[in-house]
């Protein structure tokens, strides 16, 4: 992206919309066919850029309605969601089971959980949601975007991470907050050199660079990745499964409970030392 050292102007605001869009429309048309995880994910990303986005225009611009994605595409981000977690939970037991005749019960009841969710996928692809999501926010676009207002935007991420480590409560969903607002901080920091200078200069980072958070939004995603796994090991799904398959994936609850616990525990002590080092931008 061309930046500009005093403003993002309408041409470019334009061009990033455009280009996110079109790369929605390249990986759902590949979803459709093969439903291949890597696809699903790459769409899924695409997805957080655009809305983080748009946050970012309507903050800094006052606009009273944020802008958003459409509802539908935004049912098609969360469909894929889902999907995605049930292929990776597939992928993450086959790889932790020597015996796959004992866990294949597990894995044939996820498959028939994709399998559910794939009709309304392809009936939502065929309403075209994307460039219906597109059309709709295009006269909704503002003129600019300033420097200023990419501080603003970052303030006010920033004060909300800040706010969840100065409660100490450290549950897995405000962990899961944290990683959000992150993402939507970092998302647009590349948007433009000039939100670059300004982020530099509001002292956010304090020593630490983007990427350094960057390498902690890592570890955050496989923390996440981690609490998925265990909650997909429904108690209600397993009494579906004969005795091997219920021994099985209880034995892996075990484990994976245990290592989510030591994920969470180092990842907790980082996010202490980051607020003692980062206070809050003024």
């Amino acid at each position: 992206m061309k930046a500009n050292n005093q403003q993002m102007n309408s041409r470019h605001i334009k061009h990033i919309s455009s280009s996110l869009y079109k790369k929605l429309h390249q990986h759902i048309n590949k979803i459709a066919v093969h439903f291949d995880t890597e696809d699903i994910h790459q769409f899924r990303i695409t997805y957080k850029k655009l809305r983080a986005f748009f946050r970012m225009l309507s903050l800094q611009n006052n606009i009273e309605k944020a802008i958003t994605p459409s509802k539908k595409l935004k049912k098609v981000y969360t469909l894929l969601g889902t999907i995605r977690d049930l292929q990776l939970q597939q992928q993450r037991t086959i790889a932790s089971n020597k015996n796959l005749k004992k866990i294949a019960p597990y894995i044939n009841l996820l498959q028939q959980q994709i399998d559910k969710l794939k009709p309304e996928l392809l009936n939502l692809v065929k309403e075209k949601p994307v460039a219906k999501s597109k059309n709709k926010i295009a006269a909704k676009l503002p003129e600019k975007i300033s420097p200023e207002g990419f501080k603003k935007f970052a303030q006010q991420k920033w004060q909300a991470i800040h706010h969840i480590l100065a409660t100490g409560n450290f549950s897995d969903e405000n962990i899961h907050t944290i990683r959000k607002l992150l993402k939507d901080l970092l998302y647009n920091l590349k948007a433009d050199e000039a939100f670059d200078k300004q982020l530099s200069a509001m002292h956010i980072w304090k020593g630490k660079d983007a990427a350094y958070f960057a390498d902690l939004l890592d570890e955050l995603g496989i923390f996440q990745d981690k609490c998925t796994a265990v909650t997909l090991l429904k108690t209600g799904w397993l009494n579906q499964l004969n005795k091997p398959g219920q021994e099985q994936t209880k034995f892996l609850k075990k484990i994976w409970t245990a290592e989510k616990l030591h994920i969470k525990q180092a990842l907790v002590k980082k996010l202490k030392v980051i607020f003692i080092i980062l206070p809050p931008a003024n």
